[in-house]
């Protein structure tokens, strides 16, 4: 979905900037340290101070029995990952990237048979990908430095690594060699020569191309999504008064095939589509005010009034999820000032949703209540109730969110529109559990000038 191509592409960017500047705050570091050690460490500090990277060690090799490289600097969480795990030069990710002077990395350390033997405690520490760097460089005259080490990263998501990602770490590591091997005074040039002239490097131009690529996606993508929230505005909202004129015919025509035929009954039914009918050519005349920026006349509405019309467009279908309604609508309210066929579908779609709510209750009665009052001297409350199975307290911080949706067939716009209409009337719309069953949903509206 296009929503989901935005968030993906503006999640690439964030984790691209938040890299990029943490991989600068580690050149700056280096232009300043003197001693290895505090090179070594400084950078593992860095890496781990963010949110992507959860562990970061360096090793060097150890020409001993057991060929260990050994740590030598360390930070971030579950430091006992490294005593629990024997890293050597014939095994994981550190020794094959020591042998072939070639980053490796793991994507999904739970299921990658080249973590088989490690998979377990790595898990339990919370690392889903790792990658090992060699820590290796050319200097000016193109002579290898090689210090014998790798540099080690390892993040709690899956699938991070890419040759973008890899590159951007490859590149780190590059800079800590030169920083030591300056240090060591293996190297002719200064160490601010060293770095300055590896930020210059093709593979920082290709970082910052990436980037630029990343931001073209970010703003495709939210074009996309705009055109998709428009196309499903306008489909949910026709929709409503359309299924709600299907609903009135069906019940008209079983009104008629009784015998004798209730008159009565199918003349209401028949009123009412002629309403619904009216009200999506109101829905129609209001989108294409919209598409022409044309403001939409506001006039003076009766808050009680108001409920009981949509009660009257949703009688069927209460009738046919068997619920019991409830209202307790305090008198003389002061006017609203507001469109009247956008309150209509902000209210309706808050009831349908509450009849659905109620659809799986069985151990109660299903009951949906509409309440009506002062808030302060200049606004009005209005709130609907259900004893529904209520919304998952993970899912009500989302539930005004473009798209998300918590039913099978639901499209996720209801409520994000909803919440638009209020807000554009200078009110809001917020939901909270009710007590002890269900969801209350609590509509604020300023009150209209008298």
């Amino acid at each position: 979905m296009p929503n989901e191509e935005h968030e993906l592409a503006r999640e690439r960017l964030d984790r691209l900037d938040r890299r990029l500047r943490t991989f600068c705050r580690c050149s700056d570091m280096l232009l300043q340290i003197e001693s290895e050690q505090d090179a070594l460490q400084s950078i593992c500090e860095i890496l781990t101070e963010g949110d992507e990277f959860r562990l970061a060690w360096i090793g060097y090799c150890e020409d001993s029995a057991g060929r260990t490289i050994r740590p030598v600097a360390k930070a971030g969480s579950s430091l006992d990952f490294l005593e629990r795990v024997e890293n050597s030069w014939g095994n994981g990710p550190p020794g094959l990237a020591v042998r072939t002077r070639r980053p490796c990395w793991i994507n999904d350390i739970s299921t990658d048979p080249a973590a088989a033997g490690w998979a377990a405690v790595a898990t339990d520490a919370g690392y889903g990908s790792c990658i090992a760097l060699p820590l290796i460089a050319h200097d000016r005259g193109g002579r290898l430095i090689d210090l014998g080490g790798s540099l080690n990263l390892y993040i709690g998501e899956r699938g991070v690594f890419d040759d973008r990602t890899v590159d951007h770490c490859a590149d780190l590591a590059s800079c800590l060699t030169h920083a030591v091997a300056a240090l060591r005074g293996h190297l002719a040039e200064d160490l601010t020569s060293g770095v300055k002239s590896l930020r210059a490097s093709e593979q920082r131009k290709r970082a910052e191309e990436a980037l630029q690529k990343a931001q073209a996606e970010l703003a495709s993508a939210s074009r996309l999504t705009m055109m998709a929230q428009i196309a499903a505005s306008i489909a949910h909202e026709i929709n409503q008064p359309l299924t709600a004129i299907v609903t009135n015919g069906n019940a008209a025509s079983k009104w008629l095939a009784k015998n004798p035929p209730n008159l009565e009954e199918v003349q209401a039914s028949l009123n009412r589509m002629v309403l619904e009918g009216h009200r999506a050519n109101e829905v129609i005349e209001s989108v294409r005010a919209m598409f022409k920026q044309a403001p939409r006349e506001k006039s003076r509405i009766d808050t009680n009034d108001l409920i009981r019309e949509v009660l009257t467009f949703t009688t069927p279908e209460i009738q046919r999820h068997r619920v019991m309604v409830k209202t307790e609508l305090m008198e003389k309210l002061p006017p609203l000032l507001a469109d009247r066929i956008q309150l209509q579908q902000v209210m309706r779609n808050l009831i349908m949703n509450a009849l659905e709510a109620m659809d799986a209750v069985t151990d109660r009665a299903p009951v949906l209540t509409l309440k009506s009052t002062a808030h302060d001297s200049e606004s009005v409350l209005i709130t609907v109730e259900d004893s529904g199975t209520g919304i998952e307290p993970k899912d009500m911080r989302r539930i005004f969110d473009s798209f998300f949706t918590t039913k099978p067939r639901g499209m996720g716009m209801g409520l994000a529109i909803c919440r638009s209409i209020i807000e554009s009337h200078g009110g809001s719309l917020s939901a909270s559990p009710s007590h002890p069953h269900g969801t209350v949903f609590r509509v604020i509206l300023p009150t209209g000038i008298d």
